[in-house]
């Protein structure tokens, strides 16, 4: 039934011509709850039980979304099942969950803007409060703003000092669904991930200390079993972005069938076991409910459609749906390791960062200095200078393209140097022109003395130097693999 057919249906029996498409569609997306009159309406057109669409109602109530995880708050001892929106259990400095669900949706992806209702469906709040909340951090300076028409976009500001241990302290706990997703979810075989344990238990809303273990239950495939070396890597990325110990355990099987279920603690030697999982069952929930669970294998797949599991037995679950995976290249047998040490330390003293996901691609980052190399060339007759910062935007966005391959990128506020310091000790002296031109446009922006003057043949001496590199960049980026 289409939701245009269910809104006329229900305009019918209701009686209430104004009940439209649009009322139906933020049901289904989980925005709002129907209210009990709409539920009885909804019981006869269905043809369901009153209670259970109740049922379902109270468990959306309870429902705590954050990204691409999601999972269902206990039972309140007493009174109605409200959404979670005061101050969450997982880290109480902040003034809510809406606030921490915007900071972690903008500070963990400094790159990409947000409309309001992208952030709202991030962080699980309704419109009106993620745009109180998005305005409050406009004005202390984090997010900044940029109207597109009628839509305001956000995004994390990068001129302010505080903004790194700000990320940092966001990563280490509102973080963890993305960041597991994102590195779990790339290792071919794994159909389910969920995280469970301590951090779940806050997450849900239970008020205790802070988890120092991040706890992983991984279901595999139906047609294949992750491999454990893959797990490995992508735990100890994993416990390289958060700065905390991550176990994981691999149980059971999407269509019901047992193996063996091990946890290994990363770090450790022992393998403890640890029972099936007990009652991942199906709530009774409203029509259009989402399964936040998908395959990831080697090719795209799409998100599949679940109800979300009823919590038993007092062991919160919070399930993490994997990004959807990308075109990038095939990741190669290892990492790259000229100049691991100097990205290690760079990585220790927080001026680089780890990432992952579909941004951790460099092909868009040469593309994008291809045309600016085309651009200086039909512009380096009008304006030299110009041209020349064409230039050396392009070389910066080769080495930020080959740092992205790996899942690399400068921490928000650190100098601009990072970026030709580590290149330069990866792949050799050949990329010197990154740190040589990055020197010139500083200068260049100082319009005094003789260093802020370029002419053309200036511009026709660093184009197929840069133009090389491009050339050089796209060959590298195929051999690498994520840092770490």
């Amino acid at each position: 039934m289409s939701q245009y057919t269910l809104a006329d249906k229900l305009a019918a029996v209701s009686g209430k011509p104004t009940m439209g498409r649009d009322r139906v569609a933020r049901w289904e997306r989980g925005r709002q709850v129907p209210r009990r009159e709409w539920r009885q309406w909804l019981a006869v057109v269905l043809e369901v039980p009153v209670e259970r669409l109740d049922a379902g109602a109270d468990t959306a109530r309870r429902q705590n979304r954050l990204g691409l995880a999601a999972a269902v708050a206990p039972v309140p001892e007493s009174g109605t099942a409200r959404r979670p929106q005061g101050t969450p259990a997982l880290l109480p400095v902040f003034r809510s969950r809406v606030q921490a669900g915007i900071l972690a949706a903008t500070l963990l992806n400094p790159d990409r803007a947000f409309s309001l209702t992208e952030l709202a469906e991030h962080a699980g709040g309704s419109l009106a409060s993620v745009s109180k909340e998005a305005k409050l951090l406009e004005d202390a300076g984090i997010l900044t703003r940029r109207n597109d028409g009628a839509i305001r976009l956000m995004r994390a500001a990068t001129d302010r000092a505080t903004l790194a241990p700000l990320t940092e302290l966001i990563r280490g706990t509102y973080g963890v669904p993305q960041i597991v997703g994102e590195e779990f979810g790339r290792v071919a075989g794994v159909a389910r991930i969920a995280l469970t344990g301590t951090w779940a238990e806050r997450f849900t809303g239970v008020v205790g200390p802070e988890p120092d273990v991040i706890q992983v239950r991984l279901t595999p495939d139906q047609d294949n079993t992750p491999r454990r070396p893959d797990l490995l890597a992508a735990a100890r990325r994993a416990e390289r972005r958060l700065h905390r110990r991550v176990a994981f355990a691999v149980v059971g099987r999407p269509d019901g069938s047992r193996r063996p279920n091990v946890i290994r603690p990363i770090g450790t030697g022992t393998a403890v076991p640890v029972p099936a999982p007990a009652g991942i069952g199906t709530a009774g929930g409203l029509p259009g409910a989402r399964h936040l669970a998908s395959r990831t294998t080697g090719r795209t797949r799409p998100h599949e459609r679940v109800r979300l599991p009823r919590q038993r037995g007092g062991s919160a679950v919070v399930h993490v749906a994997p990004p959807a995976s990308s075109d990038t290249p095939p990741i190669a047998a290892g990492g790259w390791t000229d100049g691991a040490s100097l990205v290690a330390e760079l990585l220790a003293g927080n001026r680089l960062e780890l990432f992952s996901g579909a941004a951790a691609d460099g092909r868009p980052y040469f593309d994008l200095a291809a045309h600016h190399l085309a651009a200086a060339e039909d512009v380096v007759a009008a304006s030299a200078g110009s041209a020349y910062v064409l230039v050396c935007q392009a070389a910066q966005l080769v080495g930020c393209g080959l740092l992205a391959a790996q899942g690399l990128r400068p921490a928000a506020g650190v100098d601009g140097d990072v970026v030709s310091r580590a290149v330069i000790a990866q792949f050799g002296d050949r990329f010197g022109h990154l740190e040589l031109l990055r020197r010139r446009q500083l200068s260049l922006a100082h319009p005094v003395g003789r260093d802020n003057r370029v002419a053309e043949h200036d511009v026709e001496a660093a184009l197929p130097a840069v133009r090389s590199l491009v050339q050089e960049a796209r060959s590298l980026a195929p051999q690498l693999d994520l840092f770490g």
